[in-house]
């Protein structure tokens, strides 16, 4: 069976509709649809059998950070960078404002189904933009700043999740260099990330091999950054760090024993544009 990568997307969102109580998304079952169950159980045996759990934990995470945020600020704007199928507008308070930018296919795609679920009156009416576009090129940047202009007596934050893997390190600093010209002091960045550590690792030889032989994937960088890198960067303060391992054994849905080393771990750092 060949998937392409951007599929993906339907895999995270069937993870997270199979554990709502963690992911604490309730309308990631909109995006099922017949295969994926086979999918996830083939990735689970051949790579890895938490990948499930960790990527609701992921989206936990992210939902408890912005609820705190929409209940400190009545003004705010989420700038969802590589966005996917996420649904963090529908869960949250409406007076969030959302933008989300993803790959012309998958925002186009989100918006004409979103606007399909609103209709049918499966989802509640909430404020989100849907732009197409990469968020590493300088005229696409430049395009997404000017559409920013009348969001200027708003708090931000800028979420960027499941994207840092497949960019270059020259693709990540120029995505930074972005958020730094758009955000201002006080505002909020928050990525994902793997450790380098996980590259002497079984697992992530497993992924990037599965990636490579059943995604058809190919010259994708596989980029996994130090915990130092975040701590050094001039624009931003790192103001919190977490995992999918330690907030699952913080929540007790994974195993108090669990070796992170085991298992496809990913890194959230919470920044401040200083």
């Amino acid at each position: 069976m060949e998937i392409f990568v951007h599929d993906t997307a339907f895999m995270i969102a069937y993870y997270r509709a199979q554990h709502e109580e963690v992911s604490k998304d309730p309308y990631a079952h909109l995006w099922l649809r017949p295969g994926l169950e086979k999918w996830t159980n083939e990735f689970a045996r051949h790579v890895s059998s938490k990948d499930d759990i960790l990527h609701c934990l992921r989206n936990r995470f992210f939902y408890e950070e912005l609820r705190k945020l929409t209940a400190e600020h009545d003004k705010l704007l989420l700038l969802n960078l590589g966005a996917g199928f996420s649904m963090y507008p529908y869960a949250l308070p409406d007076h969030l404002e959302t933008i989300e930018v993803d790959f012309t296919e998958v925002a186009q795609y989100k918006e004409l189904k979103t606007t399909e679920f609103n209709n049918l009156g499966r989802l509640p009416g909430r404020k989100v933009l849907h732009l197409h576009g990469d968020i590493t090129n300088a005229s696409d940047q430049k395009r997404f700043s000017e559409l920013l202009a009348p969001y200027k007596d708003h708090t931000k934050v800028v979420l960027i999740e499941g994207v840092f893997f497949f960019l270059s390190e020259a693709q990540i600093t120029s995505t930074l260099n972005f958020c730094e010209q758009v955000l201002t002091t006080g505002d909020q960045l928050m990525c994902v990330s793997f450790d380098d550590a996980l590259k002497q690792t079984a697992v992530f030889n497993r992924l990037t091999l599965y990636f490579s032989e059943v995604l058809k994937s190919e010259n994708n960088p596989y980029t996994t950054l130090p915990h130092s890198y975040y701590r050094e960067l001039d624009a931003f303060q790192l103001i919190r760090q977490s995992s999918s391992v330690q907030l699952g054994k913080e929540l007790a849905v994974i195993e108090p024993n669990l070796d992170e080393n085991d298992v496809l771990n990913e890194y959230f750092y919470v920044l401040e544009r200083r």
